[in-house]
């Protein structure tokens, strides 16, 4: 079976992520996450992206392995069964901003079936 997950570096799931209050010209502290192959299979033509519902008031960052992922599809190394990426989680807020909302961002994955 292929089977992708996204995890705790201790392996646990992980949760919604929630930054709280990113002051203007900060980012909060990046978080790191394991995306693992938790099947038995390998997994081939691994990409991801990041989607933003805005960038004015803030920006969610996401990078895998190094690689800052951005709105584009970004290819990602294949995994054997039970390896995984390092990836890292933030959220920046722009300098220069008197008034701070709420915002979000996602990950997206993907890998052949």
């Amino acid at each position: 079976m292929k089977q992708l997950s996204l995890l705790l570096p201790d392996g646990t799931p992980l949760p919604q992520t929630d930054f709280g209050s990113v002051p203007p010209g900060t980012a909060a502290p990046s978080r790191p996450l394991l995306l693992r192959n938790t099947g038995d299979e390998p997994l081939t033509g691994i990409r991801a992206r990041v989607e933003n519902a805005s960038t004015e008031n803030g920006e969610y960052t996401v990078t895998v392995q190094g690689v800052t992922l951005t709105g584009d599809w970004t290819p990602l190394p294949d995994l054997a069964p039970g390896q995984d990426l390092l990836a890292l989680e933030s959220w920046i807020t722009p300098a220069g901003l008197t008034v701070t909302g709420v915002d979000s961002g996602l990950l997206h994955v993907e890998h052949h079936r």
